[in-house]
C-alpha cells in the first residue's frame, strides 16, 4: 500500500513538473530583433547602430537619446490593449503607451544597438486594498498589487535601470549607474528619484506579466523570458 501510494504520488509529482515544463516553453517570450523591429527603429526612431565601439559616457548619450525618442513618440496614454501583439511596431502604431508597452520596445532596442538588456518586473508587496505588506508568494497571485515596469541595459560600468515612464535612469551624480536592486540604496546619491522607486518593491528579471495577458498564447500562466529569468535568478548576471 505504502509503495503503491509512493508511485502514485511520483507519478502525479513528474506530469506536474511535465506539465509546467511544457508550459514554461510554450510561454516564453522571445527578445531576438524581427525584421520588423529593425525596420521601425530605422524609420520610425531613425536610429543607426554605432559603426565602432563607443565609451561609457557615448552608451550613456545614446540610452538617454533613446529612452527620449520613445517617450516623445509613444508617450503615457491608453495601453496596447490586454491579449494584442504589443511589439515595436504595435507600440509607434497605438502612439501611446503604459510601461508594460514601452519597456518592450526598450527591451528590444537596446540589444539592436549592441546593448546586453533585459526585463525588470518591479512587484509592489502592499495589499491593493487594505495597504498591509504582504509576502512576495501573495504579492504575486493578488490581483492588484502595484507593478511597474523597466529595462536594465549593460554599459561598460555595469547595469543600469531606464525608466519606462519617465526621462529617468540610475545614473548617480558621479556618473554611476546603478540597477534595480540598487536604486534605495543609492538614493541619496541621485539628483532625483521617481517616487515610485523610493518604496520598497522586488525586481524580477525576464517576468513579463503574472496573468498571461500580453503574448501568445494567451493562457493564464506567468510570461517569462526563461534563459533571462534563470540566468539572473542563479546568479550568472
Amino acid at each position: 500500500m505504502i509503495r503503491s501510494t509512493l508511485k502514485l504520488s511520483a507519478l502525479l509529482a513528474s506530469i506536474f513538473l511535465l506539465i509546467n515544463v511544457v508550459l514554461a516553453i510554450v510561454t516564453n517570450v522571445p527578445t531576438h530583433i524581427t525584421k520588423s523591429d529593425a525596420a521601425i527603429f530605422r524609420s520610425t526612431l531613425t536610429i543607426k547602430k554605432p559603426d565602432k565601439s563607443i565609451n561609457y559616457a557615448q552608451e550613456i548619450e545614446l540610452i538617454r537619446q533613446v529612452q527620449k525618442l520613445v517617450l516623445s513618440t509613444a508617450p503615457m496614454g491608453d495601453p496596447i490593449p490586454e491579449y494584442s501583439s504589443r511589439e515595436p511596431e504595435d507600440l509607434f502604431r497605438n502612439k501611446t503607451g503604459l510601461c508594460y508597452d514601452r519597456s518592450r520596445t526598450y527591451d528590444k532596442v537596446f540589444s539592436w544597438l549592441g546593448f546586453e538588456s533585459r526585463h525588470v518586473y518591479i512587484l509592489y508587496p502592499e495589499h491593493p486594498v487594505t495597504n498591509d505588506r504582504l509576502p512576495f508568494w501573495r504579492a504575486f497571485i493578488t490581483r492588484g498589487t502595484d507593478s511597474h515596469a523597466v529595462t536594465e541595459v549593460k554599459t561598460s560600468k555595469g547595469w543600469i535601470l531606464v525608466d519606462s515612464n519617465s526621462p529617468w535612469i540610475g545614473l548617480t551624480r558621479n556618473g554611476e549607474p546603478v540597477g534595480a536592486d540598487d536604486l534605495q540604496s543609492h538614493a541619496k546619491d541621485f539628483a532625483t528619484i521617481p517616487d515610485y522607486f523610493d518604496r520598497p518593491y522586488w525586481a524580477i528579471r525576464g517576468l513579463y506579466s503574472r496573468r498571461g495577458q500580453f503574448y501568445r498564447p494567451y493562457i493564464p500562466y506567468p510570461e517569462l523570458n526563461w534563459p533571462d529569468f534563470w540566468s539572473w535568478a542563479l546568479g550568472f548576471s
